[in-house]
């Protein structure tokens, strides 16, 4: 569109000088005519001068759109080399790290039952089992986003009820001490199959469940509910915690940011903005509505595959 309408003006020479011609051929203007070695009627000089002007003008920008290209494609190979180093830092970053994690914790587990420890031992070593566990996610979901700058959706027919189930066991697995209430569409028939990556689905649930009884206490409820209407799936992770400031809300998406009111909890800011990329890729919508000191309701869509005939 750009390069059409300044291709457009380029011919303005070219048609200005045109209509003069024509005025002059007319006799709307008194015609003229140079003498000399060459002759020319003014008609004909006008004519031949608005065609110079837009071969010019029209070779300036040939040359200009020429550069632009280069800079761009330039620019392009320069972002795709520097996502692929980024790829490659995550990839080894979480193939270091994994080996280092799985070992402190398989010690956290020997030490755990060692008849001696005391109870305060006990305590130090429940820290650390979190903290190792809170390092991993968080290289796991840097590797998810960068992986999924350059992704390879795959697209398959998937439960949404088993997704939603490994989730929830990963959350209760994470949170031993918390309940979690899922319900999923059962009548009158059970919940439609999907169609997606179901790795990165269950990441996506994971992650909202993970929020939900992070920034909420023992005492607070936490649900997961399901249905669908036979064209979209609608699930929604639900809590009463403390919910997220008004002014936070619209940021609430975006990598590595926090609400004010959960600096002093433990977090990455990922967790919100790797479920936005991985529904979107799968061309479904993520919204989030929330009260502070109420909690917090994070409903996903995601649409059905067609019926078949």
């Amino acid at each position: 569109m750009r390069r059409a309408l300044i291709l457009s003006l380029a011919l303005i020479p070219a048609l200005l000088s045109f209509a003069i011609a024509y005025l002059f051929q007319r006799g709307a203007i008194a015609d003229f005519v140079w003498s000399g070695t060459y002759q020319i009627d003014a008609a004909g000089l006008f004519s031949r001068a608005g065609l110079a002007g837009s071969a010019l003008i029209a070779f300036i920008l040939l040359t200009f759109w020429w550069a632009e290209g280069r800079a761009e494609d330039t620019f392009q190979a320069e972002r795709n080399m520097q996502e692929e180093t980024r790829r490659r830092f995550f990839r080894r970053l979480d193939h270091e790290l994994k080996n280092p994690l799985t070992i402190i914790k398989l010690g956290i587990a020997n030490m755990r039952h060692t008849p001696e420890i005391s109870s305060q031992q006990q305590a130090s070593l429940d820290r650390i089992g979190q903290q190792a566990g809170r390092l991993q996610k968080l290289v796991e979901d840097m590797r998810w986003l960068s992986e999924l700058e350059a992704p390879r959706l795959e697209q398959a027919p998937v439960s949404l009820a088993e997704i939603l189930a490994d989730a929830v066991a990963l959350a209760r697995a994470a949170y031993p001490d918390r309940a979690i209430d899922l319900a999923v569409q059962q009548a009158p028939w059970p919940l439609a199959d999907i169609s997606g990556d179901r790795d990165m689905l269950v990441v996506v649930f994971r992650n909202l469940l993970d929020n939900a009884l992070k920034y909420s206490t023992p005492g607070d409820k936490v649900a997961v509910r399901a249905a669908d209407d036979g064209q979209w799936a609608a699930v929604e992770v639900a809590d009463t915690g403390i919910g997220i400031p008004d002014a936070d809300q619209p940021s609430v998406f975006e990598e590595l940011y926090r609400g004010s009111n959960v600096q002093a909890i433990a977090g990455s800011g990922l967790g919100l903005a790797l479920a936005w990329r991985i529904i979107k890729l799968h061309k479904g919508s993520i919204r989030l509505r929330s009260r502070q000191g109420q909690g917090t309701v994070v409903t996903v869509r995601l649409k059905l595959p067609a019926p078949r005939d």
